[in-house]
C-alpha cells in the first residue's frame, strides 16, 4: 500500500496530482522551484475550461471527458465566486472552416445540457452584446483562476509543499525514491511523480519525451461599458472573457509561439506590443465593434511556455526503464508486462493550454493506477498517453507503444 509520494512540479498538472493522492490518505511532498505554487504556465490570470472537438475522434473525445470531469471536480471544492465561474461559452463559425466545424459537432447529438448549436440571434441574446455569427454553446463552460486554485489543493492537510527548491537528480534506492536539488536531499517517498513539464527531460534525458515550449501571451483589458455586458466567454481563433474580479478586467489570448531554446537558457518572459496587436486582432472576428471599444483598453499582460508534444497528447502513466530496454529489447509481440517497468515512477506533463481542463482527469488516472483502481478513462484513450510511446516506436516496437501507459488493469 502506497503511503507517501514526492510530486516535482507544482503546476496544475502537479497540484492535482498531489491532491487526487492526498484524498486517498498519501502524504505527499511538492517540491516547486519558485516561490509559490502555479508560478510558470498555470499562472495566468484566468484559465478558460472549455474543449474544442472536431466531431468523435479519440482526441475530441478526450478533450470531452476532461472538460466533464473538470468541471465536476472543480464544483467538489466549493471555490469562492471569484475564482471559478461556470460562465458559459460561445464558440463563433467566425468563419467557413469554423463554421462547419461547430455544424459537425453539434450533429453529434450531445446533449443540450454540454453543447448546442445556436443561430446568430440566439448567440447575441446569450453573450450579451451583439454577435455576427451561429455558434456551439457549452453552457457549463467557465474560468477559474489558476493560482488560488492551485493554493486550495496544496492546503489539503496531506501535502507539504517545498518552494524554492530546484529538484536537480533522482535515483531509486531499494527503500523508495530519493530526490535531490544540486546539494542536499531533499526527501524520499514510495512513489514519484515528475509534473514539472518543460523540465521533466532533464531529469529524464535517456527517455525521449519529444517535448517543446510554446510561448503564450495573454492580454488584460480594461472593461468598458459595451464590454461588461459580455456574459460569457466568447472564443474564435482567440477568446475573450468577462469582466472579473473586483478590477472588472477582461483576459484576452492567446498568442502561440513555439521555441527551440536550450533548456539552460533563461526564456523570455516580457509582454510584447506585437503579441497585444495579434490578440486584438482576434478580437475582431468575436465582434468588430468590440474590437473597436477595447482598442485603447490594454493595460497588462503575461507571458508564459507552455509544454506540448510532437503529437500533442499529454505524457502520463508510469515510465519504464529505457537504458534496460535497449540493453535487454523485448519482442514487437510481448506483452506490456514484459516491459521493464521503474514501479513507482510517473510523470504528468504535456498539456499544453489545456491544462485546466486535462491535467485533473490525468491526475486522477495516475492515482488510480497507483492503488491499482479502475481508470477513470476508457482504455483506448489511456494508451494515448502512454509516456513511453516516443521510445517504443524509435524501437520498432509499434504494437507495444499503443499499450496502456502501465501494466496495471484498467476498466473498460
Amino acid at each position: 500500500m502506497v503511503s507517501t509520494a514526492i510530486v516535482i512540479g507544482a503546476g496544475i498538472a502537479g497540484c492535482s496530482s498531489a491532491y487526487a493522492l492526498a484524498k486517498r490518505g498519501v502524504k505527499v511532498t511538492l517540491i516547486e522551484r519558485n516561490a509559490t505554487v502555479a508560478s510558470e504556465a498555470s499562472g495566468n490570470p484566468l484559465a478558460m475550461l472549455y474543449p474544442r472537438l472536431s466531431g468523435d475522434d479519440l482526441s475530441s473525445q478526450f478533450a470531452l471527458d476532461s472538460y466533464l470531469y473538470s468541471l465536476a471536480f472543480y464544483q467538489s471544492l466549493n471555490l469562492p465566486d471569484a475564482d471559478f465561474a461556470m460562465c458559459g461559452m460561445l464558440q463563433l463559425g467566425f468563419n467557413v472552416r469554423e463554421l462547419a466545424r461547430i455544424q459537425k459537432v453539434a450533429a453529434q447529438n450531445h446533449p443540450a445540457s454540454i453543447l448546442r448549436y445556436v443561430p446568430q440571434h440566439e448567440a447575441s441574446s446569450i453573450a450579451g452584446i451583439p454577435i455576427e455569427h451561429d455558434a456551439l454553446y457549452f453552457p457549463t463552460a467557465g474560468w477559474v483562476h489558476p493560482q488560488r486554485l492551485c493554493q486550495h489543493l496544496t492546503r489539503h492537510p496531506n501535502i507539504t509543499v517545498l518552494n524554492t527548491q530546484q529538484v536537480s537528480r533522482f535515483s531509486k534506492e531499494a527503500h523508495g525514491f530519493e530526490v535531490y536539488n544540486h546539494k542536499q536531499l531533499l526527501a524520499t517517498a514510495q512513489v514519484l511523480i515528475i509534473a514539472n513539464a518543460n523540465d521533466a527531460q532533464q531529469l529524464l534525458p535517456n527517455l525521449p519525451l519529444h517535448t517543446k515550449a510554446v510561448r503564450g501571451q495573454v492580454s488584460v483589458l480594461n472593461s468598458t461599458t459595451i464590454s461588461r455586458g459580455i456574459s460569457t466567454i466568447l472564443c474564435s481563433d482567440g477568446y475573450i472573457s468577462p469582466s472579473a474580479g473586483s478590477e472588472q478586467t477582461h483576459c484576452l489570448g492567446a498568442s502561440f509561439a513555439n521555441i527551440d531554446t536550450p533548456s539552460s537558457v533563461s526564456l523570455d518572459l516580457t509582454p510584447t506590443q506585437q503579441d497585444h496587436v495579434a490578440n486584438l486582432n482576434k478580437l475582431s472576428n468575436i465582434s468588430a465593434p468590440l474590437y473597436q471599444d477595447l482598442q485603447s483598453n490594454i493595460i497588462g499582460g503575461r507571458v508564459s511556455y507552455r509544454c506540448t508534444t510532437s503529437d500533442y497528447w499529454p505524457l502520463v502513466g508510469e515510465l519504464i526503464d529505457s537504458a534496460s530496454l535497449k540493453e535487454k529489447p523485448v519482442r514487437p509481440s510481448a506483452p506490456s508486462t514484459a516491459l521493464p517497468w521503474v514501479s513507482g515512477l510517473y510523470i504528468n506533463v504535456a498539456h499544453g493550454s489545456k491544462g485546466f481542463t486535462s491535467a485533473p482527469l490525468c491526475a486522477e488516472v495516475l492515482a488510480s493506477m497507483i492503488h491499482h483502481e479502475h481508470l477513470p478513462l476508457r482504455p483506448e484513450l489511456t494508451c494515448l498517453l502512454n509516456p513511453n510511446r516516443f521510445l517504443l516506436r524509435e524501437m520498432g516496437l509499434k504494437q507495444l507503444a499503443k499499450t496502456i501507459a502501465s501494466a496495471h488493469k484498467i476498466s473498460g
